[in-house]
């Protein structure tokens, strides 16, 4: 009989217990929300494991005065909650208009809720008005709050080479319906950006984030042993790639597996033991998205062309990308997430169209198959022998790999993998510290942290 089993009978022999326990003792439960989400995943298979288990669910018990606290604290959130209620509403901030599909992102159970202050428009003036955070951001409220925007554009003189920039750069796929380009910054962002930057009299923190990406002042270099770090500058002339490979073999920890493998202008002073994952990764992956956004963000083409030529330099040289059962399928998702945001906001530039065929071609045949093998092989089947914890910082990487690439190739199926792997890791991934990570140097977790290494969440 399994584990849990018993543990469903135990509410039938509180009788036998309490005529057994030492005085004091209280029954043995796990069905509380916190000990659940804390415990409810932890293996039983083994003692050890039982012993975890009860362990987990003991330090997580709700006692009586903290049950009573929540009650007084969610009793006072509601209080202000309603004492918050905004006067006016925006009408584009509705969550239950005609495009009011969840994207399930909720807050405010927990937290209160907080009045934030919101411009409101009429005709050409504006004011601006109190407003609850919405509790469900649905694609409603983002498209209503973007059609807004864009429709203020076209009345505001001064606005108009925005309006005009998004009009000429958007395009949809009628395959994929994907709107071009996208990733992490759409067409109207894009052309918001560039407007910004060309404008300095415009006060926004873009322009200084604009001039970090260009100097990288301020950023903490990645300072590895003997003293040497990737750039944190994005220049125009003088990168030290592209650092293409003809074979890349990563071990567990970055290592490569042969020095051999490592390219003739690999920087001197880096370290030669993981000069797969410094070229791919540290170097040309994040120089590529980084020289992306320069060139959006100054419309000067030497950006443009330094990303591509990292692109293409590893479109026609890498033939063999590992290891599969070691970190291969992690650092293809570092790098490739990267890549394919980077091609993506060039891929109507004319050499950006020359390179994309290749540049799919490459991924479906060398990285693709790494990503595939682990996710839909090595975890589904791992899930199917009854694994438990399995989902971590390596799915949600590649889930950002995928959809990237998803949508740079117009591959709704790809992409539709990506998003459900993303959904599967991050419910299974953020939840309260349970088994051995429940106490950190003496600190119990907190709900919102992670049940891996805290690290994991920058992968």
């Amino acid at each position: 009989m399994q584990f849990r089993q018993l543990l469903l009978l135990l509410p039938c022999l509180v009788l036998l217990v309490a005529l057994l326990a030492p005085a004091g003792s209280a029954e043995f439960a796990c069905n509380s929300e916190r000990q659940v989400v804390s415990c409810g995943q932890l293996p039983v298979e083994t003692a050890s494991q039982q012993a975890e288990y009860i362990a987990c669910c003991q330090a997580n018990v709700v006692t009586p005065a903290a049950a009573a606290e929540a009650t007084r604290v969610a009793a006072a959130a509601a209080v202000v909650r309603q004492e918050l209620q905004p006067a006016q509403m925006r009408p584009d901030l509705d969550p239950n208009g005609p495009r009011s599909t969840s994207l399930n992102f909720r807050w405010g159970s927990c937290l209160k809720r907080r009045l934030v202050v919101m411009p409101t428009f009429v005709g050409t003036s504006w004011t601006t008005v109190k407003q609850t955070v919405p509790s469900t951001l649905s694609r409603n409220v983002i498209n209503s709050v973007r059609d807004r925007a864009l429709s203020i554009l076209a009345t505001r003189a001064a606005l108009s080479s925005v309006h005009n920039t998004y009009a000429s750069i958007t395009s949809v796929n009628a395959a994929s319906s994907f709107v071009h380009p996208a990733g992490l910054s759409g067409p109207a962002e894009l052309a918001t950006l560039r407007f910004r930057v060309a404008n300095p009299n415009f006060r926004s923190p873009q322009l200084g984030a604009f001039s970090v990406l260009l100097s990288g002042e301020g950023v903490p270099p990645k300072t590895y042993p003997g003293g040497w770090a990737p750039p944190t500058n994005c220049p125009a002339e003088g990168y030290a790639g592209p650092l293409a490979m003809s074979k890349v073999q990563v071990l567990y920890g970055g290592r490569e597996a042969d020095s051999a493998n490592c390219p003739a202008n690999f920087p001197a002073g880096a370290p030669r033991d993981i000069c797969g994952h410094i070229s791919f990764v540290e170097m040309d992956g994040q120089m590529a998205i980084k020289q992306a956004m320069a060139y959006w963000a100054t419309s000067d083409m030497r950006y443009a062309n330094n990303a591509l030529s990292i692109i293409e330099a590893w479109t026609n040289t890498n033939a063999a990308f590992g290891l599969q059962k070691e970190n291969g399928p992690l650092e293809a998702g570092w790098g490739l997430a990267c890549m394919a945001k980077a091609l993506e906001l060039l891929r109507d530039l004319p050499r950006g169209r020359a390179i994309l065929p290749s540049f799919v071609a490459y991924v479906d045949n060398i990285l693709m198959p790494l990503m595939d093998t682990y996710v839909i092989g090595m975890t589904i089947t791992a899930l199917r022998n009854g694994a438990k914890n399995v989902y971590g910082n390596w799915h949600t990487t590649i889930a950002d790999a995928m959809i990237s690439f998803g949508v740079l190739a117009d591959d709704r199926g790809r992409y539709n993998i990506g998003t459900e792997l993303f959904m599967n890791a991050t419910r299974d991934y953020l939840k309260w510290g349970r088994g051995m990570m429940s106490t950190v140097d003496g600190v119990q977790r907190i709900p919102g942290e992670v049940g891996a290494r805290h690290t994991g969440m920058q992968h």
